[in-house]
């Protein structure tokens, strides 16, 4: 089954596609190869060190890969998918897909048997590639399907062949299973015969067809499958990359998923502009491999920066008066600075105070992150201001983005030279983008998906016979043209009283506060707004000393002191809201909202049915008395 055959070529696609240069995936790739092949390309953390693979090294086991798909009955048009964190057996995959002429399927990691066997029965994947021995677990456990459960679980009809990244596999399968290096082998061995049906299949691939099936990570409903087309990514990543300024000398920290778009096209311009790119450990390493390679680029979502202004604020406001004082001065002239820059001119006796304000305080945070930014990126959810303003002000660029899977993703984006806090920047070059009557903002142009496989409905509810993508989002441009983002058309709670609140202004609101981590508001059908609390125990734990209060973290959850104190704090920073937008009652989390925990997307968007759901007594708890 093709993965286009229900949907019609974008017409905005074709028309970029006729004056494009790179039009193609294998096309990005093997321009960067033909000039940089030397150059180091992969990094990944083994046995304590970094270590890399060069241009040419990868295009060499991508090749094998493609030679491989091709030899075990691979045909275009197939879908791969594939499980996998970030690593360079991610990029092979996914190059060596198309070299075979197919589809690349990427599934988090963190997803469970149900959504696996959902994801690799919906695209019909004929071969999935995992990354260690609880992923090849999943596959197998689901590959016969069964009633177990929830929902029962078809058999996966179409999958022939699993390929593991970790070794010899030693499991029983009713499907062919492959080591990486013995596919790799497969490969190779056959290179000199597949290479000419290699060449024919790459010569056929075009703008308009379908590179990559996305889905949808999911905050509501089953995932849907984006069809990324070639040229989305192309038409995306040879668009930003002048505008922010990346080159071959750029090295990019990565432990953002590649299965989610937004570092699937930081991954894609970096190669376009010949850099390099190092994969995290893990997300607790962040800090600690910072330090190791010294990026010059970091993309993250926002909860990354929100922890680093933390740290360093904690520390602050335990050290000696006097070093405060220099602190809080030094973040006065920072923005002084910052302000000056943008407008043009910088004062000489400023540049003299920023001098001796970076020696004192900024030359310290920037030592933690490397030393060597050159700007940080921030998409997936929304940035607070006050972080934004944080990193301004100490000497950082960052650079906040918007767009989703379906946009592959950017639509607009900040600019080093004018990076404007609160908004998510200007409308890209060859995107249209404007604000509907409803306020939603809708997009059309070359970066549009195709459209969701298997679901034309969904597509036509999407994507209007004018080619506009509605978004879902509510927003609006400024004097600057900037757009601002100011909530989700279908997060907006609707109140038993018939008013709406956007709930995301309200939460960052409130997550300003040194004193709490995480909020999710709730009141859609209820009389009064409340909200779910995750507090900074910390903060919390010192002034719970004060008053002789003691233990875990679960008994400070509920303390009535504890939430009476809390609940202080929130009524104090919903002073300035109309009386139905403030919170009037609040509940404490004892642990963290996570993607593992199933409360969070991959980028960190609140799973709101979820959390209703998990939350529910504290929820009715909350209101059994309003």
């Amino acid at each position: 089954m093709s993965v286009t055959s229900e949907y019609a070529a974008p017409k905005a696609l074709l028309d970029w596609a006729a004056k494009a240069e790179i039009k193609t995936l294998p096309e990005l790739f093997r321009r960067t190869v033909k000039k940089c092949g030397p150059r180091n390309y992969l990094g990944w953390k083994d046995k304590g060190t970094y270590r890399y693979l060069t241009y040419s090294q990868i295009n060499e086991r991508v090749l094998q890969f493609g030679s491989a798909m091709i030899e075990v009955g691979f045909q275009q048009g197939d879908r791969a998918a594939q499980i996998a964190n970030n690593r360079p057996e991610w990029v092979i995959t996914d190059y060596g897909t198309y070299h075979a002429g197919g589809v690349h399927a990427p599934l988090y990691p963190t997803l469970n048997e149900e959504g696996i066997a959902y994801i690799l029965n919906d695209c019909g994947a004929k071969v999935v590639l995992v990354a260690d021995q609880a992923q090849l677990a999943k596959v197998i456990s689901v590959e016969s399907g069964h009633s177990e459960g929830r929902i029962p679980i078809p058999a996966l009809e179409k999958l022939e062949h699993i390929v593991c990244m970790f070794g010899t596999p030693t499991a029983t399968s009713t499907k062919k299973l492959w080591s990486w290096d013995d596919f790799l082998k497969l490969g190779a061995d056959n290179l000199a015969k597949n290479q000419a049906e290699i060449d024919r299949r790459l010569s056929e691939i075009k703008a308009e067809d379908v590179a990559s099936l996305v889905y949808t990570s999911g905050t509501t409903g089953e995932p849907k499958g984006a069809m990324l087309m070639h040229g989305n990514f192309c038409s995306n990543a040879t668009t930003i990359l002048p505008m922010v300024g990346i080159d071959s000398e750029d090295l990019e920290l990565s432990f953002l998923p590649l299965s989610h778009v937004f570092e699937r096209i930081m991954f894609y311009s970096m190669t376009y502009a010949g850099g390099t790119i190092a994969y995290a450990e893990s997300i607790d390493t962040v800090a600690a491999n910072m330090l190791e390679i010294q990026p010059t680029v970091v993309p993250s979502v926002p909860r990354l920066f929100e922890k680093i202004m933390g740290r360093v604020l904690d520390q602050v406001s335990a050290s000696p008066p006097l070093r405060q004082k220099i602190f809080h001065w030094a973040l006065g002239v920072g923005k002084q600075f910052f302000d000056a820059r943008v407008k043009g001119e910088v004062p000489l006796p400023l540049k003299i105070k920023h001098a001796l304000a970076h020696k004192l305080v900024f030359k310290k945070i920037h030592g933690r992150t490397g030393g060597r930014i050159k700007f940080f990126v921030s998409g997936g959810a929304p940035l607070r201001r006050d972080v934004g303003e944080f990193f301004l002000n100490a000497g950082f660029t960052i650079l906040e983005g918007y767009g989703l899977t379906e946009t592959s993703p950017v639509i607009t984006m900040n600019l080093p030279h004018f990076p404007k806090i609160g908004t998510v920047g200007k409308v890209i070059p060859h995107v249209e983008c404007v604000i509907a009557e409803n306020g939603e903002i809708i997009t059309r142009g070359p970066h549009i998906m195709r459209g969701y496989f298997n679901k034309a409905e969904e597509t036509a509810r999407s994507i209007d016979q004018d080619g506009w993508f509605h978004t879902g989002d509510v927003g609006m441009f400024d004097e600057d043209k900037c757009l601002r983002i100011t909530d989700r058309l279908k997060e907006i709670l609707v109140m038993s009283n018939g008013k709406n609140v956007a709930p995301q202004p309200i939460e960052n609101l409130l997550k300003g506060s040194p004193l709490i981590e995480q909020a999710v508001l709730i009141g859609d059908n209820r009389n009064f707004i409340s909200a779910l609390i995750y507090p900074n125990f910390e903060q919390v734990e010192i002034w719970a000393k004060t008053q002789g209060i003691t233990g875990d973290r679960a008994s400070l959850a509920a303390n009535d002191k504890v939430i009476e104190f809390l609940t202080a704090e929130v009524s104090k920073l919903c002073s300035d809201l109309s009386n139905y937008e403030r919170v009037k009652k609040i509940a404490l989390l004892e642990n963290e909202l996570t993607q593992d925990s199933g409360e969070l997307t991959p980028t960190m968007k609140v799973k709101r049915r979820i959390v209703n759901e998990k939350f529910k007594d504290k929820i009715e708890g909350m209101y059994a008395e309003g």
